[in-house]
């Protein structure tokens, strides 16, 4: 009894102390922006007239990631995106029918000040179609459906989708290339949300350590009861 009290014991120091490690953080970043009508019509990148009336106005949120900073080491500290998400929040502007792609050389940067209020970005996000085991890979390579984000806190954002119609006669065939231009030169929202991650290599260092003392312990307590039972039975 005695001994499962002292593993019992042992076992909740441990959790104690792994509770009370320090822990990293990153910074969950949010922007949602506000509807964006239609600002320009490409056919073949010939400009046309706009659509009367206009194409519903379309609006998108992207979230990212960036490891925490010291906001006092300096005016204004500089966060680059990682793992960006996209989806459009407009229930009239379905223009996205199919899961997209970020592309990996999507680029972000948000500026914090010591107060941790935004005072500037820099989003240039690119997606594409999703590739599934159901996409029809010839009809995705003739359609080159592309959907290009940009939002700057000086410049607004714009959200353009490019794309070629197909159309089946016999066979497939590819039309003229559209492209829809969204703008506003105003700015949307953003939300910022700290998440903490224990760190799991001082965890495991530190656990491990511990396990190999409690080992060495009952190790050499094991040879003194040997021992002295050995000079008992002489």
């Amino acid at each position: 009894m005695q001994t499962i009290l002292r593993w019992a014991v042992r076992c909740l120091a441990i959790v104690s102390i792994v509770a009370s490690l320090p822990a990293s953080a990153y910074l969950q970043f949010t922007y949602t922006s506000q509807q964006l009508p239609l600002t320009s019509y490409l056919i073949e990148e010939w400009p046309q007239d706009l659509f009367d009336p206009p194409l519903p106005p379309p609006a998108f949120t992207l979230s990212f990631r960036a490891p925490e900073q010291d906001l006092s080491l300096q005016p204004l500290t500089h966060f680059r995106a990682e793992n960006f998400a996209f989806s459009l929040i407009s229930p009239d502007a379905d223009y996205i029918y199919y899961p997209v792609d970020i592309d990996p050389t999507s680029y972000g940067q948000v500026s914090l000040d010591r107060a941790g209020m935004v005072a500037g970005w820099n989003l240039m996000v690119q997606m594409t179609e999703l590739i599934t085991p159901d996409t029809d890979m010839l009809v995705h390579e003739m359609s080159d459906h592309q959907i290009r984000i940009s939002s700057n806190s000086e410049t607004g954002d714009q959200l353009t989708l490019r794309f070629h119609p197909t159309t089946w006669h016999r066979h497939w065939i590819q039309l003229a290339q559209l492209e829809f231009t969204f703008a506003d030169i105003s700015s949307g929202n953003w939300t910022i949300e700290k998440v903490s991650v224990p760190e799991p290599r001082l965890a495991t260092l530190l656990m491990v350590g511990l396990l190999v003392l409690l080992w060495s312990r009952q190790r050499n307590k094991k040879a003194l009861d040997d021992g002295q039972k050995q000079m008992n039975h002489a």
